[in-house]
């Protein structure tokens, strides 16, 4: 679909505050800074608003929605910022979900909040139990040899683990992602066929989410399915958030996925005025539903397009770099300061951080990497071996006592969640292993009182196996938790210490200087490094395709957080490559 030849603008530039709009702008433009003075000029100029209508901003994650929050200062009483899920649960999910919670089975009573989607053991067998295919399901993949084969089993929880709902002209459908159903350990690859079983079990897998609705449990995606589903068939829910939100505004829209994007066209459907800010090149969420093709397909009624080409944050040795690898934006620097030459590493990243320090000092420096593992190796700077694969996935695939390892996921989430001084999370990650206890204000009491017997032991066990910890967790979390008694629980509690579990914790909106590139976007630091595992990453340079690939993409995004100094750590590098690589860099080799 062809999109209109943008209008260009600066970042303090001011547009009417009425009507839709998209703003496109590359890393470092300003978006933040333009939204929040958009922000106050529709509150000052607007005459939709009156005394007690609000204006919603819809950002991407809870670190953007803080910033804004701060940034927007005496006038935040006027605006609503907050993640598209919990806007849509709190205006339209809360209030609303009891016109359809018979049909879906959805408790009501029970909901409180939602989280990421864990598949229980116990909920899936049941599910298997009760399902309407299962006497068609025949060798290798029969009741008894999905739910008794361990790697069956996992195979099965992976493929329920990626299940998504999918936008259609018809309706929204829930699907499962076929590519997900296999289990590998020890290198040994079991996969679960597509005909012979997965086409028959997808058959329920509304029944297979309804098992979580009843007991009041809602997945982060399940908000979306549900406040569309509440949004076309009850029109006067659009009617009532116009009438308090006459105005809404998306940061960071090329990561919304067409689910989002429906919801927001609807909103703008019914006279609401919506605006839309993002960047193509940094859409580095497809694992999770999003679209990059929604930001110039979104289309509302005599929408106006913007576009910042300014480059507000980095020197102008770090824009040439952005600019060699990009092609529909060029930026202009703004600071008009040269800067010092990027810097590549080749070696080990551990001995590249080393290096960079001694370079800036005591200027605080980032590492920003690929994957969630190195991240924490790096914010850790862990003493024992970094763990090969993903530690927290195979306590579930090799403990078969579920309350057990659930209690040991639950307790290190809540830890390493107090330990960033993210308290309130931590809170309710440990109070997920009291929910027996149903006054919430107690629970939330011991709840904090074990979190702070465990905080105060910490260097006590930080380094031991993981066996250790449990008997820690048993003597003052939950005395009935079965013992570690022999097989492969017991080889695995006694072969990784805390520590190494604690590296393979995923945090979302982590706020350390050692975070993966993911949770870094939207933040920029003085001093960036980014850790590259492997040579073949480099492509993103030497042969970049920003639009058509999202590896590409998410290093991009890595390398434009920064605004003095920029460093790369790759393990190997081919001479070949150092000529091209040498007119935007200087390479040691370490």
């Amino acid at each position: 679909m062809p999109v209109t030849t943008p209008t260009v603008i600066q970042s303090d530039s001011i547009i009417s505050p009425d009507g839709h709009f998209r703003v496109s702008a590359g890393p470092g433009a300003g978006k933040t800074y333009w939204l929040v003075e958009h922000i106050k000029n529709v509150l000052q100029h607007s005459g939709n608003l009156g005394k007690s209508k609000k204006i919603a901003c819809i950002t991407y994650t809870n670190i953007a929605a803080d910033t804004i929050v701060r940034r927007l200062d005496f006038v935040a009483e006027r605006v609503e910022v907050s993640t598209i899920h919990a806007f849509l649960y709190k205006h339209v999910i809360k209030p609303y979900a009891t016109f359809i919670a018979a049909e879906y089975e959805l408790n009501v009573g029970k909901m409180d909040g939602h989280d990421d989607h864990f598949p229980s053991g116990k909920k899936i067998k049941y599910w298997l139990d009760n399902h309407p295919n299962r006497t068609t399901l025949a060798s290798p993949y029969t009741y008894n040899q999905l739910v008794q084969r361990p790697n069956n089993f996992a195979a099965l929880k992976n493929w329920l683990e990626s299940i998504s709902y999918q936008l259609t002209s018809q309706g929204i459908f829930i699907v499962a992602d076929n590519s997900k159903a296999v289990h590998i350990t020890n290198g040994s690859t079991t996969r679960l066929a597509k005909q012979a079983c997965l086409d028959k079990l997808d058959t329920a897998l509304l029944g297979y989410k309804k098992i979580y609705w009843k007991d009041g449990i809602l997945h982060h995606e399940d908000v979306l399915f549900f406040a569309h589903k509440l949004i076309t068939r009850f029109p006067f829910i659009l009617t009532i958030l116009k009438a308090k939100f006459p105005y809404f505004f998306i940061d960071e829209f090329q990561d919304t996925n067409p689910i989002q994007a429906d919801i927001l066209r609807l909103l703008g459907d019914t006279l609401v005025n919506v605006g839309i800010i993002g960047d193509k090149a940094q859409s580095i969420y497809k694992f999770q539903g999003a679209d990059m093709k929604q930001f110039d397909d979104f289309k509302l009624p005599a929408l106006k397009d913007f576009m910042i080409a300014d480059n507000r944050r980095s020197t102008n040795s770090i824009i040439d770099v952005l600019n060699s690898v990009r092609s529909d934006i060029f930026q202009k620097p703004v600071r008009q300061e040269q800067g010092t030459r990027p810097i590549i590493y080749v070696g080990d990243m551990t001995a590249a951080v080393t290096a960079v320090k001694s370079i800036c000092g005591t200027s605080p420096i980032a590492t920003l990497s690929r994957d969630n593992i190195t991240a924490n190796t790096m914010k850790r700077q862990l003493n024992t071996s970094t763990p090969s694969s993903n530690l927290i996935d195979d306590i579930f695939d090799l403990d078969g006592d579920s309350k057990r390892r659930k209690t040991v996921v639950y307790t290190i989430n809540a830890i390493e969640l107090a330990r960033q001084k993210r308290f309130k999370e931590a809170i309710k990650e440990i109070s997920k292993n009291f929910r027996e206890i149903t006054d919430k204000g107690v629970r939330k009491k011991i709840a904090f009182l074990k979190l702070s017997l465990l905080l105060s032991e910490y260097e006590a066990y930080k380094s031991q196996p993981l066996l250790t910890f449990f008997q820690l967790l048993k003597q003052h979390i939950n005395p009935s938790l079965s013992r570690v008694t022999g097989g492969k629980p017991q080889i695995f509690y006694t072969a990784f210490t805390y520590e190494q579990l604690a590296v393979c914790v995923s945090i979302q909106d982590d706020n350390s200087l050692n975070r993966t590139i993911h949770k870094a976007k939207g933040d920029e630091f003085d001093n960036v490094v980014v850790i590259l595992k492997e040579e073949a990453n480099l492509t993103f340079l030497l042969n970049p395709s920003l639009l058509t690939t999202e590896e590409h993409r998410i290093f991009y995004v890595g390398i434009s957080r920064t605004r003095e100094r920029l460093f790369i750590s790759v393990p190997t590098l081919d001479t070949s490559k150092e000529t091209k690589l040498r007119h935007w860099f200087d390479i040691v080799r370490l």
